[in-house]
Parts: C-alpha cells; sequence; structure tokens
C-alpha cells in the first residue's frame, strides 16, 4: 500500500490488490478439518466473488455519465448513466466483451454483487462453481451463464475462476485508458 495524489494512481494499485486477493481466494482449497461439513475442497467462492464484483462494479463507475463511451445491449447503444447496478453494463464493453443482456446484467448485480456483498448470500435460483471447465459444451470458459434445476427453473451461474480471468483482462485493458478516463469521472474531478 502506497500513498498516491491521484485516484488513477491508487486505482492501478487498489485494482490489482483486489484481484491478487480474489485469486487467492480463487486458488486456495478447503481441505482442512476447521471447515467440518465444508471441507469440500472447493475454493473461497463467496469472498472471492465479492472483490471480483467489486472490481467491475469499481471499473464501471469510471465511465458513470461519460456519453462518448457506448456499449452494446440487446442491439443497441447505451451509456451508464447513474450508479448502482448501471456499473454493470461495463460487462458489455470492449473492457470485458461480455455479450448479456440487460435484464441478465440486473441479476447478476442484484442476485449477486448486492446480495453477497450486504447479505453474505446469493440470490434465489442463483449458484458458483469454481470453474466450468467440465460443464457442457458451449460454455466451457464463460464466467456467467444461465442453466436449469433439476426440477426446470432457471438459474443463473457463474464461474469464479473464470470470473477471475474476465476482471484481470479487464482490468488490463482498464489501465491502458486510466490516466485519460480517471481524472475527467466524477471521482476524479471530486478528489480530495
Amino acid at each position: 500500500m502506497a500513498t498516491h495524489a491521484t485516484p488513477a494512481s491508487m486505482l492501478k494499485e487498489s485494482l490489482i490488490e483486489s484481484l491478487e486477493a480474489a485469486k487467492f481466494c480463487v486458488d486456495y482449497r478447503k481441505i482442512d478439518d476447521k471447515w467440518g461439513d465444508f471441507k469440500t475442497g472447493g475454493c473461497l467462492g463467496y469472498p472471492g466473488a465479492i472483490l471480483l464484483f467489486s472490481i467491475i462494479d469499481s471499473i464501471g463507475s469510471y465511465y458513470r455519465n461519460n456519453k462518448s463511451f457506448k456499449i452494446p445491449i440487446d442491439s443497441k447503444d447505451m451509456t451508464i448513466d447513474s450508479n448502482g447496478w448501471q456499473h454493470f453494463k461495463i460487462l458489455n464493453s470492449k473492457l470485458f466483451n461480455q455479450n448479456l443482456s440487460l435484464d441478465f446484467i440486473k441479476k447478476l448485480y442484484s442476485k449477486f454483487r448486492s446480495y453477497l456483498t450486504h447479505n453474505s448470500v446469493l440470490g434465489k435460483n442463483s449458484m458458483m462453481i469454481m470453474d466450468n471447465a467440465s460443464v457442457e459444451q458451449g460454455i466451457s470458459g464463460k464466467a456467467f451463464f444461465k442453466g436449469k434445476t433439476p426440477d426446470g427453473k432457471e438459474i443463473h451461474i457463474i464461474s469464479i475462476k473464470e470470473l477471475w480471468e474476465l476482471c484481470k483482462s479487464a482490468i488490463d485493458e482498464f489501465s491502458k485508458e486510466i490516466d485519460t478516463v480517471v481524472p475527467n469521472s466524477k471521482q476524479g474531478k471530486n478528489f480530495h
């Protein structure tokens, strides 16, 4: 942790720190007896997801009210017009390269980011998996997708390993324009 004179400089460090902490969570395996019934060999998915969704939220916030930054969603060019779930529109930008519907973006924010951050649980009909390398064809390597419960209900799924890789790539891309975007953002202009 260093001292910073600008939010862009601080952000360069804080995003990497959050990504590194999330990597620890993704790579960790719950194999010790201290995990009791949860000694499954799984990762620290909940804190890892909180950190990763915070990265998404943070990056999206720096594009709020930037009318020249267009994001394709549902065959329309959109912008990030306010705070909250709108920051997650960044997922369809050139930084994250996703092709999610507006409805799916809203559900990611509400069922994962908000519930997980504020209540330490996922929203109804939502689940996380460690990775989806062994999941059916067509979704292998994806961070976000839909599935079905055994009784046929739609379920929203995130893959924590792929989400980490997506955030790493987005941070790499965001870093290329951080010195321009951040000073022109609301946060950059109001930095004291």
